[in-house]
């Protein structure tokens, strides 16, 4: 959701864009159970599992290649120690 928030900043298209991924996730919550139940039936009880797993390396991987991390090697902002030692709001909470 978080990502979807800052990849869609309008807020229609984000509201748009959220429905779709709840959408898609109650059909998955519809859907899996009695697809879990074929498979077990047909091929027994580590088949669901196996195709599980092997779906989440699949997206897992293609999350890797697609979403590249933002690494900021820049000074963190902020105030000083001396600063927030002469602010008497910090003061009155620190007491």
């Amino acid at each position: 959701m978080g990502m979807l928030a800052q990849a869609y900043p309008d807020d229609a298209e984000r509201g748009s864009a959220m429905g779709i991924a709840l959408g898609g996730l109650a059909l998955g919550v519809l859907v899996g159970p009695p697809y879990g139940g074929v498979l077990y039936e047909w091929a027994g009880k580590p088949l669901p599992f196996i195709l599980l797993a092997l779906l989440t390396l699949f997206d897992g991987s293609l999350q890797f290649m697609v979403l590249q991390p933002k690494i900021d090697r820049g000074e963190p902002e902020g105030s000083s120690m001396k600063q927030l030692a002469k602010d008497p709001y910090i003061i009155v909470a620190a007491v």
